[in-house]
């Protein structure tokens, strides 16, 4: 199994499309909207992908700063950690527990969940730039969050993947029979609500 650096940028940017294209148009009501008690709503995955991404960065840049230089390089990861990473990806059959710090608040600031989204990937894509040329799979993470995802190259794949699936759940809830059925546009400063027929 190796890593695929290139990849991991090419999420990147489809992240950041997938946002423009499909959460900034939703309103208030829509980011906020839960399809049950024990479900999150858009904004809520959102600000677990942006709380997650911020957790790991910290680990990922230590990580980096104590990476030794040149040297034998291996791309190669560990069959535990690809099948670890594997439970991430979309669509998702085993629902797992968010660690307690990485649970998302109740109520999120749209202009901070937007300038998060943005900011936070362009730190993740800086990392991976980084990591280009690093022996992804024997750099280890001090303290990882995940015990299972322990190397560098484990937790630049499991950021990418986990995108993935939060992006994937996002689209559930878009899709639920009771999701509000309007969208806003903003003009001018203002937001308008439109409805859907």
């Amino acid at each position: 199994m190796k890593f695929d650096l290139p990849g991991w940028m090419d999420q990147v940017e489809a992240s950041k499309a997938w946002f423009r294209r499909r959460v900034l148009p939703l309103s208030l009501e829509q980011l906020r909207w839960r399809p049950g008690p024990r479900h999150w709503s858009i904004a809520e995955c959102l600000d677990h992908l942006n709380i997650t991404l911020g957790v790991y960065l910290a680990k990922i840049d230590d990580a980096i700063a104590l990476a030794p230089s040149g040297g034998e390089r291996s791309s190669n990861g560990e069959r535990s950690e690809f099948d670890a990473l594997k439970q991430v990806e979309p669509p998702v059959t085993v629902p797992v527990a968010a660690p307690p710090a990485l649970i998302p608040a109740p109520a999120v600031d749209p202009d901070y969940l937007v300038d998060s989204f943005h900011q936070r990937r362009d730190r993740y894509a800086d990392a991976v730039r980084r990591g280009f040329g690093l022996d992804l799979p024997r750099i280890v993470i001090v303290e990882p969050v995940d015990p299972l995802i322990r190397t560098l190259g484990g937790a630049l794949a499991f950021l990418a993947a986990h995108d993935r699936r939060h992006m994937w759940q996002a689209e559930q809830v878009r899709r639920a029979s009771r999701f509000p059925n309007h969208y806003a546009v903003r003009l001018h400063g203002k937001e308008y609500s439109i409805h859907e027929r």
